[in-house]
């Protein structure tokens, strides 16, 4: 896809990708400031590799979208915001904030970029980079449906 091309298909990519990077952005920094709080060692350090993928994917997706002849400008929603600004309190338990995040995945979803990426009709470079952060988003969601079920186990 050309800079200078302005077909539907460019806007909602350029959307995308700068909803996509603000959201990875904001999810970073709460998840850092949720490791600050955390009381698990376990969770602490799966925390420390799921905000440094948040940091990459936001980086890849301004790239793109850069690369695009975007400007980044999105603002989290006041729900997002809400969400995470519950992650970094001292005052809710850990297992109350991956029941929070878990539930943004209901039903057992398991890819919560493949929408997204079905959409993607004419930009290979942008369909495969959010294919590929995608698995990582598989991975980490996965990691917190464990780390929710270890937690809950242990309070039983």
């Amino acid at each position: 896809m050309l800079r200078h091309e302005t077909d539907d298909q460019a806007v909602e990519i350029v959307g995308l990708l700068d909803e996509f990077q603000a959201a990875e952005r904001a999810g970073a920094e709460a998840v850092e400031a949720w490791v600050g709080v955390c009381r698990d060692a376990r969770l602490r350090g799966g925390l420390k590799v799921v905000r440094t993928r948040d940091l990459g994917h936001a980086s890849l997706a301004e790239g793109r979208l850069r690369a695009l002849g975007g400007v980044p400008s999105v603002r989290v929603g006041r729900e997002l915001a809400s969400l995470l600004a519950m992650l970094a309190s001292p005052e809710v338990s850990d297992r109350a904030k991956l029941a929070a995040l878990l539930a943004r995945f209901p039903g057992g979803l398991e890819d919560p970029l493949a929408a997204v990426v079905r959409r993607i009709e004419r930009d290979d470079e942008t369909r495969s980079l959010l294919e590929t952060i995608a698995d990582d988003e598989r991975t980490t969601l996965a990691w917190l449906r464990r780390m929710s079920d270890t937690l809950e186990h242990e309070q039983a």
